[in-house]
């Protein structure tokens, strides 16, 4: 039972609980449970394994009942008050639930008055004539509930960040091209930068409010307008996600911006410190009084203005997630979040030497072009069969086949193969010198081996000037497989950084579980550092475990993985470096060159001399 399981669950039990019409306090429990799970840096088993249900306990918003849950599932793989409550609520009213325009109360009604119990049912039943004379329902909302269905269907996944912030950009490129904006700003969960996004959400201001909406439903980018009113229009995007735009008024544009860039949870919290000071945050403002009774607007201009109407400094949207961000900023405890700027160098690009699409030489010259300082070329060195890239004399793997598995695993013995090692690093020192002002490294990426070893020998290896060690073969291990894997990785005396630890493809394919303690203590003690793969298709480690990689003291590398000179870019990188809560001196490439030499001799000689 792993903390995404117990999440799927608690977040099931709070809309089995919305459908029943619970207590709203109860259900928010279940919610905030979940996202809290979701967050933390530390598997809920380990949790459970080292203290128990006190352990538990000890997580913020896990009550004694909420353990006492967790802990049954933990140890049985089932929970008997979600088994009972699931008997009582047909399954596909979850579904139904998940309907826009649907919500628990509207999906209880059409289930005890119409007996609906599956997206097919709500379907059929808005097709007939019953819905429609119902008080409150009408036409229109009933054909915005069948295009909503439709849209699920089709549409039901979330679109990764790399997709869906360019389509924002270009969204907002157009409205403000037409100088009919004087103010247009992302929101939501884009402006948070989360790593897969649900629709996008965008803000303006401006005195030409009917023709800014004409313009936005206009876009040749849509492919359906689902609603326009006079100051908000939700349309479908040819690309398969909703865009929202509403237009505020500039004296309450912070408080907007706000209010609907999140997340909910986040909201949430700031809401209940405001109610302590006698206060109410909406869209809005900041107002003196209760929700029913508002009093004087105290705070709306900017978002700043919002949070210290409250009491808090800002917090940058990319942590208002409810992890700890306003306990931290209460403490005067927020971190000092990574920028782009702050990057010197990019320790992990790939050549045409392997499976890029450009020559060393234009690779070092992009990596100048974009601002770096040092550059380390890394073409493969795998078992995978590729033609090209950096083959190893080890015990017949240099054959273009793969091995057996645990083939090879004592390094540098049997040299029945030709290794071009030396070739290739003769090729990037050349490279180097035709491009001036910038410092190169010949570096790899090698295979990590199903038994932990390394592709290349350590007579291989140690030629090189940086290792990075990557997994690209035997993803299906254990947990305790892949954990025994890293540990033996970790051992050897050349590697300094793991690439995409998990080898996660976001929407694709799920990631490797490990001990992430255990990996992470290990990782401290050789000084060895676990890479953030800016890659939006990858961003590997997340956002939790460079929170926790941080906690443990491990630096993190984020690197471009860049297979052409277009791929040398961060700002996906360094958007889940700051919701992982990484600040500049967390990054082992945000070093100057002369730091980064002295911290790379320092631990070299350090575990060399282990």
């Amino acid at each position: 039972m792993t903390n995404v399981d117990i999440v799927r669950i608690f977040q099931s039990i709070a809309e089995i609980l919305a459908i029943q019409g619970e207590n709203p306090f109860r259900i928010r429990a279940y919610e905030r449970a979940a996202v809290t799970i979701e967050g933390l840096p530390q598997d809920l088993a380990d949790v459970y394994r080292a203290r128990g249900v006190k352990g538990l306990r000890e997580i913020p918003g896990i009550g004694e009942d909420l353990a006492a849950k967790i802990a049954e599932l933990l140890k049985s793989g089932r929970l008997k008050f979600y088994d009972d409550l699931k008997r009582k609520v047909p399954k596909g009213l979850l579904e139904v639930m998940a309907v826009e325009g649907m919500g628990p109360k509207r999906t209880k009604f059409v289930w005890e008055e119409f007996g609906v119990r599956s997206l097919r049912d709500l379907e059929k039943l808005c097709r007939s004539s019953k819905l429609v004379k119902v008080r409150g329902w009408g036409s229109q909302s009933v054909r915005n509930i069948l295009q909503a269905i439709d849209m699920l269907r089709k549409f039901g996944e979330r679109m990764p960040i790399g997709k869906a912030l360019p389509l924002a950009e270009s969204l907002v490129r157009t409205l403000e091209r037409s100088k009919l904006c004087d103010r247009v700003e992302i929101a939501g969960s884009i402006r948070r930068r989360k790593e897969t996004i649900g629709d996008i959400d965008l803000l303006v201001t401006s005195d030409h409010r009917k023709r800014v909406m004409d313009l936005f439903c206009a876009s040749p980018v849509i492919d359906r307008v689902i609603a326009k009113g006079p100051t908000k229009a939700n349309v479908l995007l040819k690309a398969g996600i909703e865009a929202d735009l509403r237009v505020l008024d500039p004296k309450v544009f912070g408080a907007g911006l706000y209010y609907f860039t999140g997340s909910k949870t986040h909201n949430i919290r700031t809401r209940t410190i405001a109610i302590t000071k006698g206060l109410t945050i909406n869209e809005y403002g900041v107002h003196r009084g209760t929700k029913e009774r508002k009093g004087k607007l105290v705070a709306c201009r900017t978002e700043e203005d919002v949070f210290r109407a409250i009491g808090l400094p800002y917090i940058p949207p990319e942590i208002r997630e409810d992890t700890g961000e306003v306990e931290a900023a209460l403490e005067g405890k927020l971190p000092t979040l990574i920028e782009e700027r702050d990057i010197h160098g990019d320790l992990h690009a790939h050549s045409n030497f392997s499976d890029g699409s450009a020559s060393m030489e234009e690779m070092i010259a992009a990596a100048k072009k974009a601002g770096l300082e040092y550059v380390a070329i890394t073409d493969h060195a795998s078992v995978m069969g590729m033609v090209k890239g950096i083959k190893t004399s080890r015990h017949g793997l240099h054959q273009l086949s793969p091995p057996p598995v645990g083939r090879g695993s004592e390094r540098g013995r049997g040299a029945l193969g030709h290794s071009n090692i030396g070739e290739y690093i003769k090729r990037v020192r050349a490279a180097a010198t035709k491009v001036r002002g910038i410092h190169v490294l010949a570096g790899a990426e090698v295979d990590i081996l199903a038994d932990g070893s390394l592709y290349l020998s350590d007579e291989e290896l140690k030629q090189l000037d940086w290792v990075i060690g990557s997994i690209h073969l035997n993803f299906k291990q254990t947990k305790e497989q892949a954990t025994k894997r890293l540990l033996k990785t970790m051992e050897n005396p050349y590697l300094r950084c793991i690439g995409h630890p998990t080898t996660r493809l976001i929407g694709e394919r799920g990631g490797m579980e490990f001990d992430w303690d255990a990996v992470f203590k290990k990782a401290k003690q050789r000084g060895v550092t676990f890479e953030l793969n800016a890659s939006w298709m990858r961003l590997d480690l997340d956002d939790v475990r460079c929170r926790q990689a941080k906690a443990a003291g491990v630096k993190i590398c984020i690197n471009s993985d860049a297979h052409d000179p277009q791929g040398l870019e961060f700002r996906y990188g360094i958007s889940q470096a700051r919701r992982g809560w990484l600040e500049r001196g967390d990054v082992i490439n945000a070093l100057p060159w002369t730091r980064f030499q002295k911290w790379f001799k320092s631990v070299q000689n350090r575990v060399l001399d282990t």
